[in-house]
């Protein structure tokens, strides 16, 4: 079956992103597993209505492009996205061509709770509300804030996801000139996951397939996050200490976290925090590796 891993990349900003950070690591990937790499850089609808609305949008055309149409099966993958090169292949995960491949946004960390500094517990959701501009704690939550039916729990993270181009074009061109962007909405994520969940055509695939760097820093590594609230006491000392360290330092040490997050998981996307990309240079395949280059 012929496979490939398909991204659009409209705008010289995130062209020349993917070029210097994505390129060499999702080709190696792709060698591994035998899929082809389509980048495409041109817009696929110039209307009015195109350009009155992110480009994100323009993925539901992706099915119908002329490079992408004739494989059997493609892999779906936002521009912001690292790969683990030793990750598993992702098309095999979905059990059937006429299911979607996707991960659920809240069956992973984002659901998880921890103690707090205060005297009750904590989920990676409600930190997300206070350092990421997330508000939704419940996949119900996230389909009313843009009126549509809370009559599902699931929220396909449209980032990533493995897909026929013949068997699923139709409900995603549907999506993209049914549905209007509204102000308060992830693009075209929500209308699209309520698409896909309603007709029942999603393969949930282990989150790690689509692992967020934001939840990783909240979790793991929150002296990285910018600013804080006055009472976290872990994030306060972490960033004292990087407030004396060099520029230098606190890039390396970011490409460190970057690096253990991704030998942790299997795709590592950056939604929301794509500056961080500009730190990442591949310097370990290992835990091991990881430690010696330290």
């Amino acid at each position: 079956m012929k496979k490939a891993i398909v991204t659009l990349i409209i705008g010289k900003k995130y062209q020349e992103r993917w070029q210097s950070t994505c390129k060499e690591n999702w080709s190696r990937y792709a060698e591994k597993y035998d899929y082809d790499v389509i980048c495409i850089s041109e817009s696929l609808d110039e209307s009015n209505r195109a350009l009155a609305r992110s480009p994100a949008w323009q993925k539901c055309l992706i099915l119908g492009h002329e490079k992408v149409k004739q494989y059997h099966q493609i892999v779906w993958v936002d521009s912001d996205v690292l790969m683990n090169p030793y990750a598993p292949c992702i098309a095999s995960q979905v059990r059937e061509p006429q299911r979607i491949g996707a991960v659920e946004m809240f069956s992973g960390p984002l659901g998880e709770t921890f103690p707090s500094t205060s005297t009750k517990l904590e989920s990676l959701a409600d930190r997300s509300k206070l350092f990421w501009n997330w508000p939704f704690s419940t996949g119900k939550e996230f389909y009313k804030n843009v009126s549509l039916s809370d009559d599902f729990s699931e929220v396909v993270q449209t980032g990533v996801m493995v897909l026929s181009p013949k068997l699923h074009r139709d409900i995603f061109e549907y999506v993209y000139h049914t549905y209007e962007h509204r102000d308060g909405q992830a693009f075209e994520m929500e209308c699209l996951s309520y698409e896909l969940v309603k007709a029942n055509l999603v393969d949930w695939l282990d989150y790690r397939f689509n692992r967020l760097w934001i939840e990783c820093i909240l979790r793991d590594y929150p002296f990285l996050l910018p600013s804080e609230p006055s009472k976290n006491k872990i994030i306060r000392r972490g960033q004292k200490y990087l407030h004396h360290i060099s520029k230098l330092s606190k890039r390396k040490m970011t490409n460190r976290c970057i690096n253990t997050a991704l030998i942790n998981n299997y795709f590592l996307h950056f939604a929301g925090t794509a500056q961080f990309m500009n730190d990442f240079e591949p310097c370990a395949s290992s835990w091991q590796q990881l430690i010696g280059s330290l």
